[in-house]
């Protein structure tokens, strides 16, 4: 599941998706990756600190990155 940073720059001012949706999806261990829809260069990784936050606070200990289609899970 994606943890998604654009929110907030828009007018909900919130990550998708909501903080009860992380929570559950940490209880059913669904992994979770980053990101932050960027439009423009100064948008890219943008608020990932929050995310991060996000993820600790739901329980996740890991994320996943994906590189030539290989998943990794990366300690947090």
């Amino acid at each position: 599941m994606e943890l998604n940073t654009a929110g907030l720059r828009k007018d909900c001012r919130e990550i998708y998706p909501s903080p009860q949706i992380v929570r559950m999806a940490a209880e059913m261990e669904v992994p979770i990756t980053f990101a932050s829809d960027a439009h423009a260069p100064n948008e890219v990784g943008a608020d990932f600190e929050q995310a991060v936050a996000l993820a600790r606070s739901a329980g996740y200990t890991h994320y996943c990155r994906f590189t030539q289609r290989q998943r990794e899970m990366v300690k947090l």
